[in-house]
């Protein structure tokens, strides 16, 4: 089986493709532009085939379509973040959107039978009301930003290739992901670094947060790509699934235990930069769907997440990276 997977350098691409190589009737395809850090994937070099190009670009994506010929295809290039997308909206635009319309296009004309996820998010539904919650997939989507509108289209483009040319295609809402390979963006990241910069005397002993009372559904990458995996298995095509936890964490409680596992005493500063121009209060998913097609059960909990990122910020620091 041949998979192709998007956006391979990013903390759920490197994740799948981790879960997939050891697996020996799978051949790992990634896609990757030519400027992307590859450091999340090194460790992979000569075990997965490489293709370049820009997921704006069609041409590109096709050519690394056709040479592929998969069985089974992972769409998750995508510019990620909601607080870039207010000063990017357009580039959010046509990476999420435009970006999805070539991929799907090079399926269609030349793996038409491929199986393929296109990946969305939880920012899709927007504000919702906690008497409202868990948002199951049912639930209008009311985006407050320009990333999560670009993937309320990406998804709908899928779910119309879906319905138009018969394609085989699922879509996930995925809510908060966090893993190794991330970056600091992430809040659950950026506290952890930011603990293990002042445990190596290169930050003032404050923790910088923007909102604290926003509660969020977290899942960690490796359970993310093992649910993926199934859901080719078993999901119907043109069906959307949430993968999520189902269990809401407040930020205010994630900075308390960062700074349990920190070495040494710290205060928490709300800055200012870091709020962002609206923002959900409550977001938690419903995951019925996707436990009862697939099986699914997410094994890694908050507290593990952060112990994890805690010794992933330390011992890149102590390496110099």
């Amino acid at each position: 089986m041949r998979v192709f997977i998007t956006g391979i350098t990013g903390p759920v691409g490197s994740a799948l493709a981790d879960y997939l190589v050891p697996f020996p009737d799978v051949e790992v395809h990634a896609f990757k532009r030519w400027r992307s850090d590859t450091r999340p994937i090194a460790h992979l070099r000569g075990r997965i085939i490489l293709h370049e190009g820009d997921i704006e670009d069609p041409y590109s994506v096709m050519r690394a379509v056709e040479r592929a010929a998969p069985d089974r295809i992972y769409h998750l290039a995508a510019q990620s973040y909601p607080s870039e997308s207010w000063d990017a909206p357009i580039t959010t635009m046509r990476t999420n959107v435009e970006g999805t319309i070539n991929l799907l296009e090079a399926v269609r004309r030349y793996a038409p039978h491929a199986r393929v996820h296109i990946a969305g998010t939880s920012a899709e539904y927007g504000w919702v009301d906690p008497a409202d919650t868990p948002i199951p997939e049912t639930h209008p989507t009311r985006p407050l930003s320009p990333y999560g509108v670009s993937k309320v289209a990406a998804g709908l483009s899928g779910l119309q290739y879906a319905a138009n040319y018969g394609m085989h295609v699922v879509v996930t809402r995925s809510f908060n992901h966090v893993g190794p390979h991330q970056g600091d963006r992430c809040a659950i990241q950026t506290f952890c670094r930011q603990m293990a910069l002042i445990e190596y005397d290169r930050q003032e002993p404050v923790i910088y947060v923007g909102n604290l009372e926003a509660r969020r559904d977290f899942t960690h990458t490796r359970d993310v790509a093992r649910a993926l995996w199934l859901l080719l298995d078993h999901g119907a095509p043109g069906e959307i699934y949430n993968l999520c936890s189902g269990v809401a964490t407040r930020i205010g409680d994630i900075v308390a235990m960062v700074q349990q596992h920190g070495r040494v005493p710290t205060e928490v500063r709300v800055d200012p930069a870091r709020l962002r121009p609206s923002d959900e209060p409550l977001l938690v998913g419903d995951n019925t769907k996707l436990r009862q097609t697939t099986g699914w059960q997410p094994q890694i909990t908050v507290p593990m997440i952060v112990e994890e990122l805690m010794a992933y910020w330390r011992e890149r620091l102590a390496s110099g990276r």
